[in-house]
């Protein structure tokens, strides 16, 4: 795709797919603090915390298989409005009852939504950049992504996470993304056929090349660990419940000022140099969190923390999409997305449980091990190159 063809039907593509991308993350961020102080506030422990959490990182794992088929089968905008709306519906009802079962099925309902609209939309967005601008529009759409964690936390860090106010808050923002969809014309997403369609596409996509997924395998485990966990870490520390939502809106912030120099990083010295950079601060910063002594500290490591983590993601799209075709993308998306749910699945649990047996030290120092993996990854890439 050239300049030429940079039609205004294709930004307003790109534009729909960034506040898809955008809103979710909103709901995301304003679900996992609601949830996990609720949970905390009804006397679960960490590690009970941390297993009803595992529940999001399965609907992820069980759903995304499926999102190629129903980008087969439906428009694009569709599919998108469809996820939007359903996860509108989940905030709806939340505030009608106070049953933990109840509450955790809800979660699974907005995970499975939230990965349609993920996987979806990233495939689409991946379509219509095009290749000589694609770093910096993978970096806009970080930091579009990141920019929706910020705005959740600072939400409900405004609203609280008791009484009604911030779920009707989240459903009325969800609703209201659908808007772009209906308003702004833009091309329809290739649809997958064939084999790319069935649900096996996702694990053929992953055995082509399977380093290329583990960045996102440990943003989902970093990210669901830190933003699920961080409301009982910031509890067990001493501080105020309101620090909880100000560390995921300092997070999101240096989500979004952090993905543009990464970006450019990874086009002076490449992609693969970057993330063993990022990966490396992604390893120090949890155990400078270990030292804080005041709510301003943690948010500092953390805005240069949670945006070189994100760089993960980021670094990650850049690879599937040197990669992959546009046929292919659907399904090497899904598996994309599929690593990230299994990160989601694995870490919530773990981290409950290290941060109940060994406190907020052992929490953090599994925070720092999940960043070792895209190093790892590496590692082993290279060494498979160099015998073959």
């Amino acid at each position: 795709m050239n300049d030429a063809r940079m039609t205004p039907a294709i930004w307003a593509g790109i534009g729909t797919a960034l506040s898809c991308g955008l809103i979710a993350a909103v709901g995301i961020a304003i679900n996992a603090p609601l949830f996990a102080l609720t949970l905390d506030d009804a006397g679960l422990s960490a590690t009970e915390v941390g297993f009803l959490m595992t529940f999001a990182g399965l609907a992820g794992l069980l759903c995304t298989p499926l999102v190629p088929w129903l980008m087969g089968r439906l428009p694009i905008k569709m599919v998108l409005g469809g996820g939007l709306l359903a996860s509108s519906l989940m905030f709806l009802l939340y505030p009608t009852t106070d049953n933990i079962w109840v509450w955790t099925a809800i979660r699974f309902g907005f995970s499975t939504s939230l990965t349609i609209i993920f996987v979806a939309s990233e495939a689409w967005f991946l379509e219509l950049a095009p290749a000589h601008l694609r770093g910096r529009l993978l970096g806009l759409y970080a930091a579009t992504f990141a920019g929706g964690f910020g705005i959740g936390g600072f939400i409900i860090a405004q609203l609280g996470h008791q009484g009604p106010a911030t779920p009707y808050a989240g459903a009325l923002i969800m609703a209201a993304a659908t808007l772009p969809l209906f308003v702004l014309k833009a091309p329809p997403a290739t649809r997958p056929e064939g084999d790319e369609a069935k649900p096996g596409a996702l694990l053929a996509r992953l055995m082509i090349a399977p380093a290329l997924f583990v960045p996102a395998f440990a943003m989902g485990a970093i990210e669901t660990s830190a933003f699920n966990l961080f409301p009982l870490w910031v509890r067990q520390v001493g501080f105020e419940d309101a620090a909880a939502g100000y560390l995921i809106a300092a997070s999101g912030l240096g989500n979004i000022l952090l993905q543009g120099p990464i970006g450019i990083l990874a086009d002076r010295y490449g992609r693969t140099r970057t993330l063993l950079s990022v990966a490396v601060i992604g390893f120090i910063g949890p155990f400078l969190l270990m030292m804080v002594t005041a709510p301003a500290q943690a948010y500092a490591i953390c805005f240069v923390w949670s945006g070189c983590v994100t760089g993960f993601y980021t670094l990650g799209l850049m690879g599937l999409a040197e990669r992959f075709g546009k046929g292919e993308l659907a399904g090497a998306n899904a598996a994309y997305g599929g690593s990230y749910g299994v990160g989601q699945l694995i870490a919530p649990l773990a981290g409950g449980t290290l941060l109940q047996s060994l406190g907020p030290a052992g929490f953090m120092a599994g925070l720092a091990c999940m960043a070792l993996t895209p190093i790892l990854a590496i590692g082993l890439q290279f060494h498979a190159q160099r015998k073959s």
